[in-house]
């Protein structure tokens, strides 16, 4: 494994935290503001989460570094069957967020409106 694999690894992870860290603060400040979000931004962020770690991000640890550390440390393979399951979780995850941020955006405007806003921002 290199050095540029791990930074590639690093910088995949960041750019993902800054997103969910963004979608957090996009919620707290229009909560705040009693307004509602953007949410074209919402699902282009959620699209962002579902297409780049889930499709393209966990493949590269799941089926090009994973195996080649189950090669050189054996020992470690507990820890890499646990993030394998956390990629599994996170996709089912990300459909979930979807249909809650679905939910809230069609429903914010009915009575059940401020559960379905409560529910999303629970969910993230």
């Amino acid at each position: 494994m290199t050095r540029p694999t791990l930074m590639v690894i690093r910088d995949e992870h960041s750019a993902l935290s800054a997103v969910l860290r963004s979608i957090g603060l996009l919620l707290s400040e229009h909560r705040r503001r009693r307004t509602l979000p953007d949410f074209t931004v919402l699902r282009a962020m959620l699209f962002y989460i579902d297409e780049f770690p889930e499709k393209i991000h966990h493949t590269k640890e799941s089926e090009l570094l994973f195996p080649r550390v189950r090669q050189r440390s054996p020992e470690g393979a507990a820890v890499l069957d646990r993030l394998d399951a956390d990629h599994a979780w996170s996709a089912a995850r990300v459909r979930e967020l979807e249909h809650e941020l679905v939910a809230f955006e069609m429903m914010n405007d009915v009575p059940d409106g401020t559960a379905r806003r409560a529910a999303f921002e629970q969910a993230m």
